[in-house]
Order: structure tokens, then C-alpha cells, then sequence
């Protein structure tokens, strides 16, 4: 019988019952292996976008920083963010994001924009807002280690920074914005933005080659910690669920335990 069955509904039913849904590794693993094809994949979601910033620029800060703003404004509609961002990051910063920052170029963005609204919540005030704290830290790290900015990478900027750090020091960058307290929210655009640039393993960049994949955390929201209501405890998406999740998925893979975020996307696409 299992030789003429091939939907994803047979393998569904391997993951979840009629009255709960059961995560386990092997259901995640055979499921991106089956299904994940990073051409569709990108198409859809967010980060493929950041993926059209690198035709246009080889230079690691655009791509660093135009994917931080990408992950920025990722949430709600797919469909409406990749619009919202291909506006960002072609329109207003011309795709080149270091200068759109270092040229104070955000001063002048948006001005067109109905309401003052960038994307949802986040209008053009608090948007300027993010581009001056961030300019304020690039120019300030240059300044005291006296570096050319042609030379400025975010990752030589927290190579000496844990991931943990990280989340904290991106937290404040991105406050306006609201994306969450370190420690305490599940910060999960911020720790989506660490896997593109740490996860070497598809469709993530893997431009950080100074980070390991093992020290990143769980993208957790609230459809992840529905989804995953099998394997934790807690039943709110904050900082507590997402280490829960985060220390099953390393128990799992110690060396990219974040596979399994791409696995858990790869069953919500396709219908779970």
C-alpha cells in the first residue's frame, strides 16, 4: 500500500493525528527532504528578496544591511512584505543600503509615502528613526576603531559578540520598529535575519563564516509555537519558548539545529 502512496497528506499523517499535531525529527527531516525546493521557496518568501539585492550589489554591508531591513518588516502577508521590501530596498535605497545609511539618504525617504506609512505599523518617522541609530552605531564603530567604511562589515562589527549579544545589540537598533526586548520577547525576525547570515545550509546566505549555525536560536511566533505544541511546554511565544524549542532542535543536530526551522516552514507551505 505505502508504495502507491506519494501526496503529502501520507506524510502528514505520520506527523499529526485527527486531534493533535505530533513533531518529531524524523517527520521534519523526511519532509524537507521530500518537499523543500529553495527556487519555490524563495519565491515566496522574504528572504528572496534580499537575494535580488545581491544582482544589484557584491558588497557584503548592502547585503547585511538590506537584509536586516528586509527582516525588519517581515511579518503578516508574504505577498504584501516582499512588496513592501522590493519598494525598501529598490525605490528608496536604489539598492545600495550602506549609502542609503552613511549618506543620510532615509532623511529624504518616503515622502510620497500614503500617510506616512512604510509598511503597516512602521511609518516614516520611526523608520528614520532606525536609520539614525543605526547610522549612529556603524559611524561610532569607525570612528573608535578607525576603520575605512569600505572595509565595515556587521560581521567583523560583532565578531566578538555572542549571538545572544547580538539579538540584544540588533533589539535596540531596530526599537522603533518594535521588534521585541532581548531576553524577554521571542525576537524572531531578529533571529530569522541570523539564520540568513549564519546558516550556510539552503536557502540561507551564510555570510558569517566567524558564527556557527549551532549558536542560533529558534525563529518562534505564535503558528510556530501551535505548531510545536507537541515537543514544549510553553504555550506563550516568547523568549522562554523559543529556548525550549532551540534546545530540542540542537538535541536534534548540534551542528545546524536550525535545519529544522526550515523544515517546520517547509510543512506549513505545504498545507500542515
Amino acid at each position: 500500500m505505502h508504495d502507491n502512496i506519494n501526496s503529502f497528506s501520507y506524510l502528514c499523517s505520520h506527523i499529526m493525528d485527527d486531534k493533535q499535531k505530533i513533531i518529531t525529527k524524523e517527520a521534519l527531516e523526511n519532509a524537507c527532504k521530500k518537499h523543500f525546493c529553495k527556487e519555490k521557496f524563495l519565491a515566496v518568501d522574504p528572504c528572496g528578496i534580499v537575494y535580488e539585492l545581491k544582482q544589484h550589489t557584491s558588497k557584503q554591508l548592502d547585503i547585511e544591511l538590506g537584509a536586516l531591513f528586509v527582516a525588519m518588516i517581515t511579518w503578516g502577508n508574504r505577498k504584501a512584505i516582499k512588496t513592501a521590501a522590493r519598494k525598501m530596498l529598490g525605490e528608496e535605497m536604489e539598492w545600495e543600503p550602506a549609502s542609503f545609511i552613511f549618506e543620510k539618504k532615509y532623511l529624504e525617504s518616503y515622502k510620497e509615502a500614503k500617510n506616512g506609512c512604510v509598511y503597516r505599523t512602521l511609518n516614516r518617522e520611526k523608520f528614520i528613526e532606525v536609520c539614525q541609530r543605526i547610522h549612529l552605531a556603524l559611524t561610532e564603530y569607525i570612528t573608535e576603531r578607525e576603520v575605512y567604511i569600505e572595509d565595515l562589515t556587521l560581521e567583523k562589527m560583532f565578531e566578538h559578540n555572542s549571538i545572544e549579544e547580538i539579538i540584544a545589540i540588533l533589539c535596540e537598533w531596530l526599537a522603533p520598529a518594535r521588534l521585541g526586548k532581548a531576553g524577554v520577547s521571542a525576537c524572531k525576525r531578529i533571529c530569522m535575519y541570523l539564520r540568513w547570515m549564519v546558516r550556510t545550509g539552503e536557502p540561507d546566505l551564510g555570510l558569517w563564516s566567524n558564527k556557527k549555525a549551532s549558536q542560533l536560536y529558534a525563529v518562534m511566533d505564535v503558528h510556530v509555537c501551535k505548531l510545536t505544541a507537541s515537543i514544549i511546554s510553553r504555550k506563550q511565544a516568547d523568549w522562554k519558548a523559543c529556548t525550549e524549542l532551540t534546545n530540542i532542535f540542537r538535541s536534534w543536530d548540534k551542528t545546524d539545529p536550525l535545519k529544522y526551522d526550515i523544515a517546520l516552514m517547509t510543512i506549513a507551505d505545504n498545507g500542515f
